[in-house]
């Protein structure tokens, strides 16, 4: 769904994510990383791999990547049933940038996106139009970069427009030449 994107620091962090993964052939040289003192690791082991390796290895059949938990079925059931209470920047500060990465392998993951993220943008807007206080906190810091950078805008644009309104900004001033 979605590539890497080689010079975006959120994009690289977002790869990063661990997703856990089943090996598929026995490895020879690799057992100080995880087995304790054999040098040989075996098939159908289980390890957590960072999703750019395991996404390549995935391709070439040394590993079947699993489902990542953050996107399994019973956090997708926890998400639709309320997505504005999920603590977003506890599971991922990049919830939706991985989630785009992971579109290709888990068919309802953009599904999931797409309903979370409406659902919160409501929230956000909201807020940003009426200002913070002690209950929209809590949301605002459950909030993950993506979602983040969004109440920024939405911010910004709410100052932006009253400054119009208050033709504090554009204002139109007579030229010196026809003083």
């Amino acid at each position: 769904m979605s590539k890497p994107s080689y010079y975006d620091i959120d994009d690289i962090l977002a790869v990063q994510e661990r997703v856990p993964c089943v090996l598929q052939v026995d490895l020879d040289g690799l057992g100080s990383a995880g087995s304790g003192g054999s040098s040989k690791v075996h098939r159908n082991s289980r390890w957590a791999l960072p999703f750019w390796m395991a996404d390549r290895l995935n391709e070439e059949d040394y590993v079947n990547m699993e489902v990542s938990p953050m996107f399994s079925k019973q956090a997708n059931r926890m998400y639709a049933a309320s997505p504005v209470s999920v603590q977003l920047r506890a599971i991922s500060q990049h919830y939706y940038q991985f989630g785009l990465h992971l579109g290709d392998l888990v068919p309802e993951v953009p599904q999931v996106l797409q309903n979370m993220y409406m659902q919160r943008l409501q929230k956000i807007a909201q807020i940003s139009q009426q200002g913070g206080n002690i209950e929209t906190l809590d949301f605002v810091q459950s909030l993950d970069k993506t979602e983040s950078r969004m109440l920024k805008l939405c911010q910004q644009s709410k100052s932006s427009m009253t400054e119009w309104q208050q033709n504090k900004l554009y204002c139109l001033k007579k030229a010196p030449a026809l003083s």
